[in-house]
């Protein structure tokens, strides 16, 4: 009992797709649109009675028929014997096999008369033998009528191509004839011999006579093509005639199947999106896998049951032209299917999220990294650094590429609009704008544009984002190798503490380093390192000329000698 309850969740899907389904058939079959016919009242007992008699007399005929036509077989059989004559013999042989024939036909048409159609004869009948398949005839079957709907309908110009052809031919025809007949009448006007002259007039005749049959041909063509080609009544007429019989044929043909294929998909369409919202597992691990695979599905169903709709339509209605070309379309399809299957399977793993490319993971695309934020016929990667930083990729351009999980430290580009950046060369400038493909940085008051790859080429170094370093390199004179360790260095970190307080860029400062680097052939080096946040960025250069300013003010005032 429990089978046979209706299941709730596929009721309300599959009655919206039936009813239109069903609607549409009867539609184009015609069902709609004929009237029910009246029911006919019972035939009297006698009217029945009068029908046994005739069907009595008619048996009665035929089997009085077959009886003549017996008498008249031995007749001739006796007449066989006693002719010599093979000529006659042989006539009447053909009468013998002629009548053997119409008794079969009598006997037979006697037998499924009286037996409702059926006949011993089909008792015995072997069972026919199925020929080897031929897939070339089969298709030429199929293609057959489509081919002479096309020759019907381009007729006219085919005809119009035919004649000029022809007219051309024969205008050759007609030149050929000119110089021949002008070289005949020269060479006929210069010869005195009575011999030469006859022949030269009878071969004159005839170059004439092809003359004539080429005019008159020429003439016959141009009144035809004249009349294909000058618009008429008649041809007004033909054409709204044409228009009228396609309108109500196969224009409505036509109609009723595309009506056909959208209500399909639109209804199929719906079932999809009314499926993908019904309360669903979706945090549950294999769910997502499961709920593509199944949207794939329902794809693939909703264009194949379209397009079976759109056929089935021109096949009720008989239209043999368009089921013909679909046909084809079909046929190209799938063989177009079968040499980019490879490629189409690993499209098919993709969307399914079991391919080289994942959604959620990283990808390099262009020489910039992507998230995948989604994989679908048309997937989306998103860099969140990027002023329209989103695209829509086909799926075909991912298959070849290849995606991996990424760290959340990793970023998504170099720079962000408003960081300070130098470019290799001391290029030092601010990003104002940054694209998948273009960077634009104002650079010494101007606004200056780079490709993304030349940008990405001139390594960036990013003074905005985690701080920056100024390093100074300064030496000293060998007269001060003593002092160098013990006074110098402490005193020359105390004077540039004391100077860097009061400058405004002071609190973007994290740490000072004062220290004896190397013992050169000729110097001795010491090393200055101020360490910034990434807010000073923009004091960058001002930070770089004042520590070179302060540690020669240093030296001036502690008689240091610079090496």
């Amino acid at each position: 009992m429990a089978l046979l309850k209706p299941v709730p969740l596929l009721t309300p899907l599959i009655t919206p797709l039936l009813v239109p389904f069903f609607f549409l058939v009867l539609l184009s079959s015609g069902i709609c649109a004929q009237p029910v016919p009246a029911t006919k009242p019972a035939a009297p007992a006698t009217t029945q009675s009068t029908e046994s008699l005739s069907s009595d007399e008619s048996l009665y005929e035929l089997l009085t028929t077959i009886k003549e036509t017996e008498n008249e077989r031995t007749a001739l059989s006796e007449q066989l014997k006693d002719t010599s004559n093979p000529a006659d013999k042989q006539q009447t042989l053909k009468q013998l096999q002629s009548l053997d024939q119409r008794l079969i036909d009598l006997k037979n048409s006697f037998e499924e008369t009286v037996t409702g159609g059926q006949g011993l004869a089909t008792l015995a009948e072997k069972p026919e033998e199925k020929a080897p398949f031929n897939w070339k005839k089969e298709l030429e079957e199929i293609v057959r009528p489509l081919m002479d709907d096309l020759k019907q309908l381009t007729e006219r110009p085919r005809k119009m191509e035919q004649l000029k052809n022809e007219q051309m031919l024969q205008e050759d025809h007609l030149q050929l004839a000119d110089a021949a007949i002008a070289e005949l009448e020269k060479t006929l006007a210069q010869s005195k011999h009575a011999t030469v002259r006859h022949a030269l007039k009878d071969l004159l005749n005839q170059w004439q006579e092809q003359r004539k049959n080429a005019e008159s041909r020429l003439q016959r063509i141009d009144t035809e093509l004249q009349r294909l080609i000058a618009p008429s009544e008649e041809l007004g007429e033909e054409l709204i005639t044409k228009l009228q019989k396609f309108a109500s044929g196969r224009g409505l043909n036509l109609v009723l199947a595309l009506c056909g294929f959208v209500l399909i998909y639109l209804v199929l369409i719906g079932v999809g999106r009314l499926i993908r919202r019904l309360p669903s597992r979706k945090h549950e691990p294999g769910t997502r896998r499961l709920a593509r695979a199944i949207a794939l599905l329902l794809r693939t169903l909703t264009v194949t049951l379209a397009l079976f709709t759109a056929m089935l339509i021109l096949y009720v209605r008989g239209d043999w032209l368009l089921f013909g070309l679909m046909v084809l379309l079909m046929i190209t399809l799938i063989w177009g299917l079968q040499k980019s299957l490879p490629r189409y399977i690993r499209e098919i793993r993709l969307l399914l999220n079991m391919g080289g490319v994942r959604e959620g993971e990283r990808i390099l695309y262009n020489g910039l990294p992507w998230r995948i934020a989604s994989l679908n016929l048309f997937s989306t990667l998103y860099n969140p650094l990027l002023d329209g930083g989103l695209l829509r990729l086909p799926i075909d351009r991912l298959v070849d590429l290849q995606s991996r999980p990424y760290s959340p430290e990793e970023p998504w580009f170099p720079s962000q609009v408003g960081d300070i950046v130098i470019l290799e060369g001391d290029i030092y400038g601010k990003v104002l704008l940054q694209t998948p493909e273009i960077v634009q940085m104002q650079i010494m008051g101007a606004t200056t544009t780079f490709s993304v790859a030349d940008y990405l080429g001139k390594k960036p170094r990013n003074l905005s984002r985690d701080g920056f370093a100024i390093p100074i390199n300064f030496k000293l004179n060998y007269l001060h190798h003593e002092t160098i360790l013990t006074d110098i260095v402490p005193t020359l970190r105390a004077y540039l503490e004391e100077q860097l307080a009061q400058q405004p860029f002071h609190p973007h400062l994290t740490g000072l380093l004062v220290e004896f680097n190397e013992a050169a052939n000729s110097s001795l080096n010491l090393l200055i390192v101020g360490m910034f946040t990434g807010a000073g960025a923009e004091d960058y250069w001002s930070i770089h000329r004042f520590l070179h300013r302060t540690i020669l003010s240093a030296c001036n005032h502690y008689n240091w000698s610079i090496a």
